[in-house]
């Protein structure tokens, strides 16, 4: 009892510090006016539609951050900088940056708490289009930076329909920028600071008539937070683009990462005398080609997009996979009759992996190991068209929206996924929305194939996600959205003696809160907080409580202050540990010496607080970053 008592005045510190913000809606919102009421519909959107729609049009809950409030973190990687920004969205961590993969890796993600490990529940995408890794389903987080990032839109909660396996538990759709000025442009960003940390990033945007483009090249580095324990990573993003009229346009792009990294943390856990040091050399690659049509009433797209790995890990025997993926994805968005829109959807996609080494065997080499550890190329095909269906009734006081998905692979049975929602506004500044939905995750072929409990029998995962949404625009200075939602899945994967097999089940529920603030000119405000209450025990990167206050101040014309307060409350680590508590503090300060030149300074966990979020890996203390960008 006096548990659940502490857990409630938890709960209810985070509504009175969201509540305790008199705020306005983003600057980004904007409004429907009918003859009796007027209508905030918030922030555009395109995750959760497949159309440019505003956020409070949507039955389902959608969180956006902006390239300003990206940049005001002073991180490079995306997932550091978004994490419990977003109400129940938490990534797991390891060092001062770089996330690593396979044993010891980070980058973990949970949405309201759902996200498997490693993370194939919840679905990282960019520009819509979706990533993982073929062998493990899983994102790879060192992929994503924030130099070439519009925006992130952050659905929480499942988006099977318009997504397909692996959306779960929810998206996260990485909005890359356009070149939207005439000309050449070209900013230069290097920062320098603890454990001899190097983080640069070179952008240009080019336009010239039809013609646009965005390069964006990065590097860093560090020793990390102790010896051997050192990460660099170099990348590479371009983005071209063809307007052949204003109807249709063509965009082409392609990324390549490559991170190496040390280990020297994960042999100790197992035997702390180790010297062994873990090594990693990953890199992948994603390219696609779209073309889009834009006819006032209707508009579309299709896209074909290839993906690929190369993975080398010695830890200390040899591992080597490698994983491909095609796909194609085409929509039309059109109004099938009046204050109707309509979306028709067609995915395909074929992603194949071999591990042709692991644990120092090679495949075929006719050892029990091999056969266990390593496979020749396997493959899953999916196919699965849908549709969804939105009908404003009453001039926008009530809208309708419904969408199926006829999911279908080679290796599984067909499934028929389903969602459906609701937008009420009752009065001039309220909105309150409802939604179900359900989500499905495929296995992947590590469940399937490698390792002693392989199963290629196994069925998909599934959900179902109940959620209602209310939110009030009180005036300019003040506004605020509170959800509460439900969470049932069954069929979950899981290790019973020694197999794979369909047999977990769980129940997630909570409570999120967002507010937004401008009281001044100069002076914003931000400011979510969640609660999870979970049926499973021991559930990693899923904290019970975590809460997150931003505030940016202009304090003079040329000098600016962003902070940002990180709480984070009963995170379970491991059996041995106590669950974690702490709070965070970040300031960056930024200087606007020229036109063309800006000084900032980042400073982290100010407060020098001890934390662990994975096992073995003591988060750092204080740490420090100074840098410039420079605009050409």
């Amino acid at each position: 009892m006096k548990k659940n008592r502490h857990y409630l005045q938890q709960l209810a510190g985070g509504i009175t510090l969201c509540t305790a913000l008199f705020a306005t809606v983003h600057t980004s919102a904007q409004t429907v006016v009918d003859s009796t009421r007027v209508y905030r519909i918030g922030e555009v959107v395109v995750t959760g539609s497949n159309n440019a729609t505003g956020r409070n049009l949507l039955p389902y809950t959608v969180s956006t951050i902006s390239s300003p409030q990206l940049e005001a973190t002073g991180q490079s990687q995306l997932l550091s900088a978004i994490s419990v920004q977003v109400p129940s969205l938490f990534v797991s961590e390891r060092n001062i940056f770089g996330f690593g993969v396979s044993n010891g890796g980070s980058g973990g993600i949970k949405i309201r708490g759902i996200g498997g490990s490693p993370t194939n529940a919840v679905l990282m995408m960019v520009d819509g289009q979706p990533q993982f890794a073929g062998i493990y389903s899983h994102h790879v987080a060192d992929f994503y930076g924030t130099e070439y990032v519009d925006r992130v839109e952050v659905l929480r909660g499942p988006g099977s329909v318009l997504y397909g396996s692996n959306a779960m538990g929810g998206v996260i759709n990485v909005i890359t920028k356009s070149a939207e000025r005439e000309g050449v442009h070209t900013t230069l960003t290097s920062q320098y600071g603890s454990y001899n940390t190097w983080r640069s990033s070179l952008v240009n945007t080019t336009r010239f008539g039809k013609f646009s483009s965005l390069v964006s090249l990065g590097y860093d580095r560090t020793d990390g937070l102790e010896d051997n324990f050192d990460f660099k990573q170099g990348s590479l993003y371009a983005k071209l683009g063809y307007d052949f009229s204003d109807s249709w346009k063509a965009r082409a792009d392609y990324s390549l990462m490559n991170f190496i990294g040390n280990d020297p943390v994960y042999p100790q856990l197992s035997n702390p005398e180790s010297t062994d040091i873990y090594h990693q050399n990953i890199t992948r690659g994603e390219a696609s080609l779209s073309l889009n049509n834009y006819y006032g009433s209707t508009n579309g797209s299709v896209r074909v997009y290839y993906s690929y790995g190369n993975h080398y890990i010695d830890d200390p025997n040899h591992f080597h996979s490698l994983d491909d993926r095609f796909g194609i994805l085409a929509y039309q968005n059109f109004r099938p009759w009046k204050d109707a829109a309509a979306t028709l959807g067609f995915d395909f996609d074929t992603y194949t992996g071999k591990i042709p080494m692991s644990g120092g065997h090679a495949h075929g080499d006719g050892s029990t190991a091999a056969q266990m550890q390593t496979i020749g190329r396997k493959s899953i095909t999916e196919y699965s068209p849908y549709i969804t269906l939105s009908q404003d009734l009453f001039e926008g006081a009530l809208i309708l929206n419904a969408g199926l998905r006829m999911a279908n692979s080679d290796r599984f049975s067909t499934q028929w996924i389903p969602q459906g929602g609701f937008v009420i506004h009752p009065a001039e500044g309220w909105m309150v929305k409802g939604s179900l939905a359900k989500g499905y995750r495929n296995p992947s072929f590590r469940e399937m194939y490698l390792y002693g409990p392989a199963n290629p029998d196994l069925d998909p995962e599934r959900m179902m996600n109940y959620e209602v949404t209310v939110g009030k625009t009180f005036s300019r200075y003040f506004g605020m959205d509170v959800t509460g939602y439900y969470s049932k899945g069954d069929n979950l994967i899981q290790t019973m003696n020694g197999k794979n097999v369909n047999t977990g089940s769980f129940i997630n529920k909570g409570i999120e809160v967002t507010a937004n603030s401008q009281p001044l000119d100069k002076l914003t405000l931000r400011a979510t907080y969640s609660y999870l209450y979970t049926s499973l025990n021991n559930l990693t990167a899923a904290p019970k409580n975590q809460y997150f206050l931003g505030i940016g101040w202009q304090a003079f014309p040329k000098f600016k202050v962003d902070a940002e307060l990180k709480g984070v409350g009963g995170l379970y680590v491991f059996d041995d540990m106590e669950h974690q508590s702490y709070t965070l503090l970040n300031i960056k300060l930024t200087y606007k010496v020229i036109h063309a030149l800006e000084l900032f300074a980042t400073l982290d966990n100010i407060t020098d607080t001890d934390y662990t979020i994975n096992r073995g890996y003591k988060m750092p203390g204080f740490t420090g970053m100074g840098g410039l960008k420079l605009h050409f």
